[in-house]
């Protein structure tokens, strides 16, 4: 009944804007012209070009002969001890007495006290490092903790069901504890105080929060094999927050569990495409590592091929629109942890000094937001992502609150005005205007109305910011005098190394770019563009590459726009089973949004890599695939909800009987 108040709510809010669009001449006129545009859109050149989009899917024939191949795979070790492991020690666990696992933390943290305090006083005549320390209260924490377990009479699993926070938080992760039943009990109490002491003696050599670290990673890459999707959650939520070779191991984990499942028959690929031209771009950085020019090409190849296992796990991997929800929270979440730490850091005088800042020109800004990435333009670049997908899941408030929504942007802008990044400001700015075109055609008197109000910027914004900004393209500007002048010298290495490159990273470039460079700019890491950058380090075919990356990425999506429009129907039934109660009324709005915001996200960047190394940080390489896999994943997820009658009735049964992800 709520859901149909709000309905025929938006119905009179559409009506009154239909009376009032109709009775204004000027509205009217631009209204009218929104339509032309739009269908012109559908029709024209633009339609025939970025709304063909051929999933170019692999035939029944290969297709079968894989599966028969798999099958006779599973067969035969399906049943194997190795396969099933993980299943048993997680059943363990949940049948596990928290008595137990008390007596188990208990010897543990006593014993890595006493071995603490021996240390401190013995070795160190008396004085305590940082590091012992923080040892020290970490085991003494971990003692304290330990008491109400031993003290239980339950298990894990009865624990779990009766809590109302684990009650929240499994569900959240897709186990539902209320379709599982585990009976019985498991542990003994000696062996966990033996084992405990045992552990406990290891931290004589290691650190006591490595040790509990370990304990439980080791809990949960059991759960990422046992449901790889909350491994891709996790990858998204920490990839800017933990340091790049924690978050390459965490990538491998998630890679192995997905290779797991696929090859058993638990998950299904779909390989379309992007995702094929992708390979080919991971296949052509693999190789710059080892055609160089340079020894040291070898390793940022290594790593930068690898982590681009971060698209594949998303987009070619068929993903329900539940867990794509929950990828977009993870990023929403860590996002604004990201932005409020920078947002700390730069109040706190934990800030970047006036690196890349004419001092003589922007005197009243006295320094850079950086957070966790070390870098404003990173940092800049990495929101940029971020905020489309914020604004978009904000208008269609399918699957977080918007209440919620608006904080987490409000905390990110303001970050990225404090990382004082020119590139990063157009960037989104672009990136805002490309996602209401795609919102709805009316949303073109958004962009109007702001052309209008430029006038009055100088009245609302600092004046910092809007001098900051309007230095844009000023060459006075020593930063954008040195921009330039890498350009003309990275054209001329272009120019001689056209086909094959240099190499990849630093180490090439810093032996090739001396010969070109021009006087005083000798100093450089990279190009400051990104498109340079990749013709500099692979070559024109690299470059090609990527565009037509992002071509049938952007094709994928505006083909699902248009095949959206001219559907005779949406089936809602599963759309907002994860979203909020102030979900959009109109369920293709909903699937249009959710594509768009990480598609927007990615126009964005590529803006701002017009003036800047996008790549240059890991991680952020790594969120901008992670972001493109999402807008491609959520184009190829909700073709699944259009019913058209165009489509053969054994080809909709058989997509949907895929929806459904299994363990």
């Amino acid at each position: 009944m709520k859901g149909s108040g709000d309905i025929s709510e938006n119905g009179r809010r559409a009506g009154k804007l239909s009376k009032i669009v109709s009775g204004s001449l000027i509205l009217s006129a631009l209204d009218g012209l929104c339509t032309a545009v739009y269908n012109r859109l559908k029709t024209g050149f633009f339609a025939r070009l970025f709304c063909a989009y051929n999933s170019g899917r692999r035939g029944e024939k290969g297709a079968s002969r894989f599966v028969a191949a798999r099958r006779r795979f599973v067969g035969k070790t399906e049943k194997s001890f190795s396969f099933n492991l993980v299943d048993r020690i997680l059943e363990y666990l949940a049948v596990c007495r928290l008595k137990v696992i008390g007596v188990f933390l208990f010897s543990f943290s006593a014993c890595a006290c006493v071995i603490t305090l021996i240390r401190g006083l013995g070795i160190n005549e008396g004085r305590f490092s940082n590091a012992l320390y923080s040892s020290l209260i970490v085991s003494a924490l971990t003692l304290v903790a330990s008491i109400p377990l031993i003290s239980s009479r339950k298990t894990v699993f009865s624990s779990a069901r009766e809590s109302r926070i684990m009650g929240r938080v499994l569900p959240s992760l897709s186990f539902y504890l209320d379709k599982k039943s585990y009976t019985g009990e498991s542990g003994r109490s000696l062996v966990a105080l033996v084992f405990g002491i045992a552990v406990g003696m290891v931290s004589l050599f290691v650190d006591p929060l490595i040790i509990l670290g370990a304990l439980v990673g080791s809990v949960l890459v059991c759960l990422i094999l046992i449901r790889p999707e909350i491994g891709v959650a996790g990858l998204i939520f920490i990839t800017p927050i933990l340091p790049t070779m924690a978050v390459a191991a965490f990538l491998s984990v998630v890679v192995f569990s997905y290779f797991l499942k696929i090859v058993r028959g638990k998950r299904k690929l779909l390989f379309e495409t992007v995702d094929r031209f992708v390979l080919v771009f991971a296949v052509l950085l693999f190789f710059g590592g080892f055609v160089s020019l340079s020894s040291e090409s070898v390793r940022p190849a290594l790593m930068k091929t690898w982590m681009m296992l971060g698209f594949f796990v998303i987009a070619s991997v068929r993903q329900t629109r539940e867990w794509l929800g929950k990828y977009v929270n993870s990023v929403l979440c860590s996002a604004a942890i990201v932005s409020l730490y920078g947002i700390f850091m730069y109040f706190a005088g934990s800030k970047l000094s006036n690196v890349w800042l004419d001092t003589s020109m922007f005197s009243d800004i006295s320094g850079r937001a950086v957070s966790t990435l070390e870098n404003p333009n990173m940092l800049g670049e990495y929101l940029v992502l971020i905020l489309p997908i914020a604004a978009s899941a904000i208008i269609s408030g399918e699957f977080v609150s918007r209440r919620h929504l608006s904080f987490f942007a409000l905390i990110m802008g303001v970050c990225l005005i404090l990382t004082w990044s020119r590139g990063a400001w157009l960037g989104l700015i672009v990136a805002f205007v490309f996602l209401l075109f795609m919102w709805h055609r009316r949303s073109v008197w958004l962009v109007f109305g702001g052309v209008l109000a430029l006038p009055l910027a100088s009245f609302v914004l600092p004046t910092s910011i809007l001098n900051r900004f309007m230095s844009i393209g000023n060459l006075a500007d020593t930063s954008t005098a040195y921009r330039v002048n890498i350009w003309r010298g990275a054209v001329r290495m272009i120019r001689d190394h056209l086909f094959f490159g240099i190499g990849i990273g630093e180490g090439p470039w810093n032996v090739v770019y001396p010969d070109y460079t021009l006087p005083g700019i000798e100093a450089a890491p990279h190009s400051h563009n990104l498109f340079m950058q990749i013709t500099v380090e692979m070559g024109i075919i690299a470059l090609l590459v990527f565009l037509a990356i992002l071509f049938f990425s952007l094709q994928s999506g505006f083909s699902f726009f248009s095949d959206l429009s001219y559907s005779s129907d949406v089936d809602p039934s599963q759309l907002l089973r994860s979203g909020s109660r102030s979900g959009s009324s109109d369920p293709k709005t909903s699937l249009r949004l959710a594509a768009a915001g990480p598609l927007c996200g990615i126009i964005g960047v590529l803006v701002q890599g017009l003036t800047d190394y996008s790549w240059y940080n890991y991680r952020v390489f790594l969120m901008f695939w992670l972001i493109l896999g999402l807008g491609v994943s959520f184009a190829k997820n909700g073709r699944e909800y259009i019913r058209d009658e165009n489509v053969p009735e054994e080809e909709n049964v058989r997509e949907q009987a895929d929806v459904d992800i299994s363990l």
